[in-house]
């Protein structure tokens, strides 16, 4: 990458950029491929289990195993949305993607297996399953390694330039170094302060323009419609660091606050808002039902551990800013807190007991907030709620932090996948900047999806055991 300092008057593309993918067209590329290859691969499965097995004349001819290609599909796009293999840091990655995809063939075979064990008998063929995760861990193993070799330096990498100074551009740059190194080719970064770094040639040829400053002089408006004439794609930091990340950037919107929050609809309203609280009920419902037997086990480990109180009742900040009372098992020493102080959680806290570390584990603390959940306080997903003393000083030292209370807070969140316990002022920003993007962008999809990787979070083991 040549040195900012070394860009002026260097570059103006007069000719058609070439062809290069867009971050949604990757995307796409990505999911189709992929389901291109696990039908090919259930197919050749399909065919193999024919030809050792007569079990097919069971269910009459090969159109009945329509539903198990639709299923196969459906299943690999949820594994491997949880696995993320279609994040750029992964799509990229020769090594990565290919140990991800193996991943994703073994959740794929597991909850198969789960599923073929409580489906209707034969309405499921069980051996050729066994033929499909082998035929896919192949096939898709290798388009996915290809894919990110083209991809990565090769002939999709896409070669940008970046408009802009200040924290906004610095921080954009590290957004592109550590979530797309392989996929962007950053080829010029300009100074939008100095009109004198617009460019009057071409050498580079860039695809796309990332602008990282909110207000331009005349000058550099005119060369972005200029650039975008000639076939460039011109976009705003704030899109581009948002989808790369998962995050808003919360510090670096100005005053253009629409950055902030979704113009086109309320995702709390309407349909989605039904269908939301639907679930809400009818999955908490369920939860406490299957939880009701081992509960009183639970309370009684509590209690054999160290003297306190079994549940606890703690205020915390919800909708538009109400206050309720959240319910949770206890999991610390009795009197954690100095009285009318609250204190920073920590993942490793030392005061918490060694009942409350199980129960911290596999989330069993929680399963009071289900109640929560019920009484329309909560919901399974959204922000995690605050203390009132803590929402006021963060309110104090963050713009914006109370969007995070235009929707119900959650058992799980975007932020709670997506980031540690937050210990620090800091934290709480980075936190916000996840919060803000699942407000943006809430949707029945996004809190399955949220939900299944809490769950494949609960199920597996935590990385340094």
């Amino acid at each position: 990458m040549q040195s900012p300092n070394r860009l002026t008057k260097t570059i103006v593309p007069t000719h058609a950029p070439r062809f290069s993918l867009q971050r949604s067209q990757v995307r796409w590329t990505l999911v189709l491929g992929d389901l291109l290859w696990v039908n090919v691969a259930a197919l050749a499965a399909l065919w193999l289990g024919v030809q050792r097995s007569t079990w097919w004349l069971a269910v009459g001819s090969w159109d009945s195993f329509s539903a198990w290609f639709v299923f196969l599909s459906a299943l690999w796009f949820l594994c491997a949305s949880v696995m993320d293999l279609y994040d750029l840091r992964v799509a990229g990655s020769p090594r990565r993607v290919i140990g991800s995809t193996l991943s994703v063939v073994l959740g794929t075979l597991a909850v198969y297996l789960v599923i073929y064990f409580f489906a209707v008998p034969q309405s499921l063929p069980r051996h050729l399953i066994v033929f499909f995760a082998l035929i896919a861990a192949f096939l898709l193993s290798v388009w996915r390694g290809l894919f990110a070799l083209a991809l990565g330096s090769g002939p999709l990498a896409r070669r940008v330039a970046v408009v802009g100074g200040g924290e906004s551009a610095h921080a954009l740059m590290q957004a592109l170094r550590e979530h797309a190194s392989a996929y962007y080719d950053v080829v010029a970064v300009f100074d939008s302060t100095r009109v004198s770094e617009i460019p009057t040639r071409n050498e580079s040829g860039f695809d796309e323009v990332i602008v990282a400053q909110e207000d331009l002089a005349e000058e550099w408006l005119a060369q972005l419609v200029a650039w975008r004439e000639q076939g460039v794609q011109i976009v705003n930091m704030a899109a581009v660091y948002e989808e790369l990340t998962g995050r808003v950037p919360v510090e670096h919107v100005g005053k253009n606050w629409s950055v902030l929050l979704p113009l086109e609809q309320d995702a709390t309203r309407g349909l989605n808002g039904f269908l939301k609280r639907a679930l809400d009920v009818v999955l908490a419902s369920s939860a406490l039902l299957v939880a009701a037997p081992f509960l009183p086990l639970i309370a009684l480990a509590i209690r054999l551990d160290g003297r306190g109180k079994t549940v606890l009742r703690q205020t915390r900040v919800g909708l538009n800013g109400r206050v309720f009372y959240l319910y949770k098992f206890r999991t610390m020493i009795p009197n954690a807190e100095p009285p009318g102080v609250a204190l920073w959680a920590d993942e490793d806290d030392p005061r918490v007991t060694r009942t409350g570390k199980f129960l911290r584990r596999f989330k069993l603390d929680e399963v009071p907030q289900f109640w929560n959940v019920l009484r329309g306080e909560m919901s399974l997903v959204g922000p995690r709620p605050e203390r009132p003393e803590i929402v006021d000083n963060l309110q104090r030292e963050i713009p914006f932090y109370r969007l995070r209370h235009v929707v119900r807070p959650g058992m799980t969140g975007w932020a709670a996948i997506r980031f540690r316990y937050g210990r620090s002022v800091t934290d709480a920003l980075v936190k916000l900047q996840y919060d803000l993007y699942y407000i943006k962008h809430q949707s029945v999809l996004l809190d399955g999806l949220i939900l299944a990787k809490t769950l494949g979070a609960i199920l597996t083991p935590p990385h340094d055991a």
